[in-house]
């Protein structure tokens, strides 16, 4: 079985952040038999950065099971394999939200109704739901106007859009408020904050 992890790390990404969240990804990759993908080159210079997220599609397409994951999110030594939290035939991801609250929906967003929008930083799929990540045929002009809370959106709109289009079942990954501290997302926003979690993080973490 090939099971692939994807993390982008474009520009030497928070180099600081970068330090403390990578190599529990890596620790959780050896643990649980999965090859690491590193994207460091854009392919889709275009659109905004977050859209090279979409380079899964061609990266992970003989995989059976993608993940990706933010390069801002630490993985608790626990965490279990998502093949254990995911079922079959899904996709998985830790937050969503209404579709609807960022993206102009279409069509396919209307017949899905669902009118669930995917958060990006921590996502899986299998071989059969492969097309989450299938790339937009959409230039990058029109993407932007498609989003109208913040161009760097268009990742999430992109698998967002997807799902709807296909049709694809979800599930979340962290169900309960305690399990939230397996999966840290940091968030750059605040970069002293970012740090700040992270280093709690480990030290939480370190003696497990």
């Amino acid at each position: 079985m090939k099971k692939i992890i994807h993390v982008v790390n474009i520009n030497d990404f928070f180099p600081e952040l970068f330090a403390m969240t990578f190599p529990t990804v890596q620790a959780y990759a050896q643990r649980n038999g999965y090859e690491i993908n590193l994207i460091t080159k854009r392919k889709f210079p275009d659109f905004h950065i977050n859209y090279e997220k979409m380079q899964v599609w061609e990266d992970g397409k003989d995989a059976d099971i993608n993940l990706l994951i933010d390069a801002d999110v630490l993985i608790h030594p626990g965490f279990p394999d998502v093949m254990n939290i995911v079922p079959p035939h899904h996709i998985g991801f830790n937050d969503n939200y209404h579709a609807n609250s960022k993206f102009h929906t279409n069509h396919y967003f209307l017949r899905d109704g669902r009118n669930v929008g995917i958060a990006s930083n921590f996502v899986v799929s299998y071989r059969s739901t492969h097309d989450v990540w299938e790339p937009l045929t959409i230039t990058a002009a029109q993407g932007r106007r498609i989003t109208f809370v913040r161009e760097g959106d268009i990742d999430e709109y992109c698998l967002s859009h997807n799902m709807a289009k296909y049709g694809l079942r979800y599930t979340g990954i962290t169900w309960e408020p305690w399990q939230r501290e397996f999966l840290i997302h940091t968030g750059t926003g605040d970069r002293a904050l970012a740090l700040r979690m992270a280093q709690e993080a480990l030290n939480k973490w370190k003696n497990l």
